[in-house]
């Protein structure tokens, strides 16, 4: 028993002995990383992937990429790995070309590839990439490498998708989709400068009505009748003076509506929820359906005088200090606005029209004037044509002003002038135009003609978005939202509202665009807005309890077109741009529509 103790004790300290040496020869071949080498000819390198351990080696760093193939039908196909550490120094002579040398590149890094081929039995067949380098820590490993196998039946996005994992992968699809945003967006702008650009060197900067649409209108040319009436816009002296013997004074006009407003301004938000009710329940008393609208054959005039063009001229004016006198006075010509005339109209229009709801309930007998795009000699043939308030009530669909048309202010300071002299006689809509930045000409002080311009764009922030013609006639600049379910939903639109705060159904009423390959609603790619169709006008007339759907922003062939069972009327009321003829509709107190066309003047 004794003697086996001693056997036990001395077997133990000849595995301490063992153990002790073992670990001092391998305690001299790895060293600490921030170790340096002692031999100037040696190296420092990573000797595991994930930089734990280093070694020293003699000759070079090497870092390899092996792919292994087996061409036995097992469950994997590829085997891809990695190893790094020190370059070996028994190589055979026959792959001694193979060997990482510092004199083959100058000592410069460089890499090798090279396959080698497996015994007969597994016969594998091995490629390998080997980085050479020859400076300490240079075979890095650029991530943690991870083992891979890949199936023999695996597709190679699978492959790709299993090697470079997402936390790779996503700086690089930042950075492309963030370089593919950037060049989308520069492209864009500058195609949309081109554009631009381009249109308004043909001056045609409104949307045309599809081709489809105007094929299948049911509006034939010869059910046009000819009046043989010719337009100047120009006024003799006795239409000038009767006209102007006619206008009440401008001072009893305003304090009659201070006085109006100051009485109704307690009890006018109590008024507008009742409004809407008492007009819808108006519309069906007794189980009666909507009135019918009658729509007459269009009648025909001619423009003549001067063209369409607005032209400067030097009159004498002794009409008052009031600038609705004086610009009727001084006809269809360039006025000579001062700053203050200007700024003191859109601010007394804009208070106007704020205590306006932004549904519009108006009485029938009344002229509906679609864009007019700053032809100030034609809003002067038409007001010659129709009459001019008050023996006439006129409705604006909008696009009154143009940036490209020098007549654009006079269109507007007329139009605002008649509006607060005749409040119920005056109606204006907000279209495209009076939501998109309008520049004016250079008449006044840059530092005036900028306080002027946003002067007018707040005004147009105050104008409403729609009307009811004789409970039975919808008027819109464009088109109609899918979201309005009832009258309310317009009428209830808050206003003042800047371009940029525009919401989905203000945008709707003013951009969308009718289409005959629609049925109710489809988003349209090359504009903004959406497409409507047939279905969706009937949807709209039923919502609002209308049988019928003005819009206006797209010139048509002879200005007026009926679509779609007459539910929809197209107007466009500026002959020469965009199209040859121009018109206007005048509803009557029976509700019969009549088109009053008028053809471009001949040169």
């Amino acid at each position: 028993m004794k003697m086996f103790k001693n056997e036990c004790i001395i077997l133990l300290l000849i595995g301490i002995a063992l153990e002790t040496s073992a670990t001092k020869f391998n305690n001299s071949n790895l060293i600490s990383i921030y170790d340096e080498p002692d031999d100037p000819g040696s190296l420092i390198c990573y000797s595991t992937l994930d930089k734990s351990r280093v070694v020293r080696c003699k000759t070079a760093c090497v870092q390899k990429t092996l792919i292994t193939r087996y061409k036995i039908r097992k469950e994997y196909e590829f085997d891809f790995h990695y190893r790094i550490g020190c370059e070996s120094t028994t190589y055979t002579p026959t792959l001694r070309s193979i060997q990482c040398s510092s004199d083959k590149r100058n000592g410069q890094n460089y890499e090798v590839e090279y396959s080698i081929k497996g015994n007969d039995n597994r016969n594998p067949r091995v490629f390998i990439r080997k980085k050479c380098c020859f400076h300490s820590y240079c075979n890095e490993p650029d991530h943690n490498f991870r083992r891979y196998w890949y199936q023999r039946k695996k597709s190679m996005i699978v492959i790709m998708r299993e090697k470079y994992s997402s936390r790779h992968i996503l700086p690089y699809f930042v950075l492309f989709l963030v370089i593919s945003l950037t060049i989308y967006g520069v492209l864009s702008m500058i195609l949309s400068w081109v554009k631009a650009k381009k249109e308004a060197e043909s001056g045609e900067k409104c949307r045309e009505l599809e081709q489809e649409l105007i094929a299948e209108s049911p509006f034939l040319e010869g059910s046009i009748q000819e009046t043989g009436i010719e337009l100047t816009g120009r006024l003799t002296l006795k239409e000038t003076s009767y006209l102007l013997a006619h206008l009440p004074d401008h001072d009893i006009v305003k304090d009659s509506r201070m006085k109006s407003m100051s009485t109704e301004e307690s009890t006018k938000e109590m008024k507008t929820t009742k409004l809407i009710k008492a007009v819808e329940s108006k519309a069906a008393v007794g189980g009666k359906s909507l009135r019918k609208v009658f729509i007459k054959p269009p009648l025909k005039s001619k423009a003549a005088g001067w063209g369409h063009n607005i032209w400067k001229t030097v009159r004498t004016i002794n009409s008052p200090n009031d600038l609705l006198y004086r610009m009727i006075e001084h006809g269809p010509y360039q006025y000579p606005f001062t700053a203050l005339e200007l700024l003191s109209l859109f601010e007394e229009t804009a208070s106007l029209m704020s205590n306006e709801p932004s549904l519009l309930q108006i009485e029938a007998d009344i002229t509906v004037i679609g864009d007019i795009r700053g032809k100030y000699v034609d809003l002067h043939r038409w007001l010659q044509l129709t009459g001019w308030p008050p023996q006439n009530r006129i409705l604006f669909l909008g696009g009154i002003i143009d940036s490209e048309e020098a007549g654009s202010v006079e269109c507007l300071a007329l139009i605002c002038s008649l509006k607060c002299r005749f409040p119920k006689h005056v109606f204006i809509l907000r279209g495209e135009p009076e939501v998109s930045p309008f520049h004016m000409s250079e008449r006044l002080h840059p530092v005036i003609t900028r306080a002027v311009q946003s002067c007018i764009r707040r005004m147009c922030s105050h104008i409403p978005f729609a009307a009811i013609i004789g409970k039975s006639v919808l008027a819109v600049y464009s088109g109609f939202s899918p979201m309005i379910r009832e009258k309310a939903h317009i009428h209830n639109l808050f206003r003042p509202v800047i371009p940029e705060n525009l919401n989905s159904v203000e945008r709707h009423i003013i951009f969308n665009q009718p289409s005959s390959q629609v049925k109710m609603y489809r988003p349209n790619p090359n504009a903004e807005g959406d497409f409507f169709g047939k279905q969706a006008v009937i949807r709209a007339c039923k919502a609002m309890k209308c049988n019928v759907m003005i819009r206006g922003q797209s010139y048509v062939p002879f200005g007026y077109l009926p679509c779609w069972n007459n539910r929809l009327i197209n107007l466009w009321s500026a002959p020469g741009y965009g199209s040859n003829y121009g018109a206007v509709l005048h509803v009557s107190k029976e509700l019969i529509i009549t088109p009053i066309l008028m053809e471009k003047q001949q040169n």
